[in-house]
């Protein structure tokens, strides 16, 4: 088990509602600086109903366009509120109805279900799956983690007829070829995180792969807790990343470079809002669209002097978020001059103050990293139960 994962376990449970309000609402405000529009929110952390209600309020009041993810994660607390599967589905129901009603909101409803380890048994990842489209969400799934054996998991929701394209599949390492073409068949999406990958041993993404059996991908930042929330650094990473490893197969240089700007920037723009279900609304600058636009500044230091005439190569290679000028979000400007227009002074207060309580709470109860074993026994608590039943370790660490 990673040590990230061994952190989040651990201290998932110390969040409170307010702090969950705090992380969203500058999490937020950091991407709009970044130049970034448009998210898909994966909220593992809803402790309580409170948890949920905060954090998308959080969003709300960031300003920026959000698919925020109902997550069925159950983290790993003594007494949780929620206590059954049954629970989280009834919860989903009542959230979709009291804050997602309307499909012309900025921060709208999509569904993580949890990762096949979590779930426990295919019955109940399909009820979450079912539950979301119950609802009208997209569905974003971590899924095939690499492993000594093909984990299989697009497979088995194409055997059980859950595959289709409402569903965005994250990181994929592990993907066999047969599923890829199923994707394909499906018209599902993917989504790749260079930074994350590279760091947890996935290797660099499977865009290469994707792209040959014409499955629409996207990158993403992932977890900003981890990595930068600056897209134009993940795109290059990821660019990078796929050009060293199809040159490594491959032999060398050849005339060009196997991946272009241009098909990168794509990933990060009108493939993207196709990865989220919402190309027919954001994603490019055309006639009837939503104006999430961003303005990039030319003569910035890192901008001055490029290519004119390749605006895609200036803009992956060489732009950073310093260089984002003005964003505007459904036609209203969020950033001006290279300033957000929101109170950034107090969001980043009381998150400061936040992370200094939640540090403060967490080495109490003996640091932020479990024990691999300590972290076994959770997941194998959760892993081990049957239709969504789910019986928590009362072991002393978890009071």
């Amino acid at each position: 088990m990673d040590y990230v994962t061994r952190i989040r376990l651990n201290a998932a449970r110390f969040f409170t509602a307010e702090d969950m309000h705090a992380a969203q609402l500058q999490g937020g405000l950091e991407a709009l600086n970044a130049g970034v529009t448009t998210v898909t929110d994966y909220c593992h952390n809803l402790l309580t109903p409170d948890h949920a209600v905060e954090a998308i309020r959080g969003l709300q009041e960031s300003g920026m366009r959000a698919v925020w993810n109902y997550g069925f994660n159950f983290p790993p607390t003594g007494d949780p509120h929620f206590r059954s599967l049954q629970q989280r589905l009834d919860f989903l129901d009542e959230i979709a109805k009291r804050y997602f009603s309307s499909a012309d909101s900025l921060v709208t409803l999509g569904v993580a279900p949890e990762e096949a380890i979590f779930a426990g048994s295919a019955e109940a990842l399909d009820q979450q799956i079912h539950a979301a489209r119950s609802v009208g969400a997209h569905v974003f799934w971590h899924a095939n983690a690499p492993g000594e054996t093909p984990p299989r998991e697009v497979a088995g929701l194409h055997e059980r007829g859950m595959l289709a394209s409402d569903i965005t599949f994250v990181h994929m390492a592990g993907t066999e070829e047969d599923e890829w073409r199923m994707l394909s068949d499906h018209g599902a999406s993917v989504v790749f995180t260079p930074d994350t990958e590279l760091q947890m041993g996935m290797m660099c993404p499977s865009s290469a792969i994707a792209r040959r059996f014409g499955v629409s991908q996207a990158y993403g930042t992932d977890i900003v807790s981890n990595n930068s929330a600056d897209m134009f650094a993940t795109l290059r990473v990821g660019l990078q990343a796929i050009r060293g490893r199809t040159l490594e197969l491959e032999g060398t240089m050849r005339t060009g470079v196997p991946f272009t700007c241009e098909e990168v920037l794509k990933w990060g723009t009108i493939d993207a809002a196709r990865s989220l279900g919402m190309e027919s609304i954001i994603g490019s600058i055309t006639p009837g669209k939503r104006a999430d636009i961003l303005l990039l500044n030319g003569d910035s230091m890192t901008l001055t002097g490029w290519d004119r005439t390749n605006v895609a190569g200036a803009i992956v290679l060489h732009a950073q978020s310093t260089d984002v000028d003005t964003v505007w979000v459904d036609g209203e400007v969020v950033k001006r001059d290279g300033r957000l227009l929101a109170d950034t002074h107090q969001a980043c207060t009381r998150l400061q103050s936040t992370s200094e309580r939640l540090h403060a709470r967490i080495q109490r109860a003996g640091g932020f990293a479990l024990s691999p074993e300590q972290v076994s026994g959770r997941l194998m608590a959760v892993a081990g139960t049957e239709h969504g039943q789910y019986d928590f370790l009362k072991e002393s660490s978890l009071s």
